[in-house]
């Protein structure tokens, strides 16, 4: 549980409050909104705190179960669906305070037995994490390093240039700032040999057919998220191509809603069609790599341009014309391949240290279900742990 946007009471309106006081190792159950159902547990972090009442605090009784015991039990499948059948409403989803009557846990009578089981999942997130936590610092890190290659580039020994301050007679002034002086910049229109975006109305979906790729599609993954969707028939792809006919090289980027995430169409993408909340750029790989531009929407010079071209009104969409008006960073294709090479190392990286979590996430489901229902038997567990 995390506290970034808690508020603050002051001390004498908390002395009036009545319910809602925390104590440690309550757990807290989201009791309406989008988040209905969510399961969290509060471990102290505060000397006095409070919930709203937009939140159900489940106490122990201590000699009956471990607190930590009932937090896990809460968060398990099983429990999770008895309460998603007690949540009511669809515009504003709610549960009323009778749910917990509904909910039926499998407990183990030997409270020593429910601290172990909950040492064990407790050992598991805090794995998850760490895990989590090196995979934003490897995030940050990338940030950091693409920066560094968009505005500095690489030397002929595959060095990063030193920054203008130190060697500014290596870099010129450009309209989209320094850059160095071999680098030129260009309008996408001229880089590439299509910009456009998909159908502009809703397809007939079918259950098995052609994926239509939407925004969805792109920010499920890294990747084209081609299963995620819904599907279309053969006859409607063919006739959608006319317009959009993704292939590989192409780049999508999402241009209506979540806007700017690019994603490069490889040799494996299943043949898709796309949405009109979807742009496809063919670029020009005599002038510009295909994932060269991907990268492009996820720097400093994508976001302040969108800033331009979206001043005062308040932009949900990207058009057309605004793609063909970026103007973009443009070593010669080598470097591009260098700089995108030195991108795609740390990439790896965070690729097996994504592997790692989902691995430590499947662990921590599995022996849920088989901690939490009795199907293995804790036992063995507590044979090993000293008297």
């Amino acid at each position: 549980m995390t506290y970034s946007n808690v508020n603050r009471i002051a001390p004498e309106y908390a002395r009036l409050m009545k319910k809602g006081r925390l104590q440690t190792g309550d757990t807290l159950i989201n009791k309406d909104g989008a988040q209905t159902g969510k399961v969290a547990q509060y471990a102290g972090e505060f000397e006095r705190a409070w919930v709203n009442e937009h939140v159900f605090i489940l106490r122990p009784i201590l000699d009956e179960i471990h607190p930590d015991f009932l937090f896990y039990s809460m968060l398990d499948g099983i429990a999770q669906q008895q309460i998603s059948r007690r949540i009511t409403g669809s515009a504003q989803p709610g549960l009323n305070s009778d749910f917990i009557r509904a909910v039926t846990l499998a407990i183990p009578n030997d409270l020593k037995a429910q601290s172990l089981i909950a040492r064990v999942l407790k050992l598991l997130d805090t794995q998850i994490e760490a895990t989590e936590a090196l995979i934003a610092k490897q995030e940050r890190l990338r940030a950091g390093l693409m920066q560094d290659l968009f505005t500095r580039g690489v030397d002929e020994n595959g060095e990063l240039r030193p920054p203008r301050e130190e060697a500014p007679h290596l870099y010129h002034e450009t309209e989209i700032g320094w850059l160095p002086t071999d680098w030129r910049t260009g309008q996408l229109r001229d880089l590439t040999t299509k910009i456009v975006d998909g159908v502009h109305h809703t397809p007939t979906y079918v259950e098995q057919g052609i994926p239509f790729v939407t925004v969805k599609s792109l920010t499920a993954g890294r990747g084209i998220a081609t299963d995620r969707g819904n599907y279309i028939s053969l006859s409607d792809h063919r006739i959608f191509l006319r317009r959009a006919d993704p292939r590989l090289g192409d780049v999508l980027v999402s241009k209506d809603g979540t806007l700017g995430i690019a994603r490069l169409v490889e040799k494996d993408t299943v043949e898709f069609s796309i949405f009109v909340s979807v742009a496809l750029l063919r670029p020009i790989p005599s002038s510009l790599s295909p994932s060269f531009l991907r990268e492009f929407f996820n720097t400093h010079f994508y976001h302040k341009q969108m800033g331009y071209l979206s001043a005062g009104s308040g932009l949900k969409h990207i058009h057309l014309e605004h793609f063909r008006k970026f103007i973009l960073p443009l070593p010669e294709t080598q470097e591009q391949g260098q700089i995108i090479g030195q991108l795609g190392e740390i990439d790896c990286q965070i690729l097996h240290t994504e592997k790692q979590l989902e691995k430590l996430r499947l662990q921590k489901s599995g022996l849920m279900q088989d901690l939490l229902t009795g199907t293995v038997s804790v036992e063995p567990l507590l044979e090993k742990e000293p008297a």
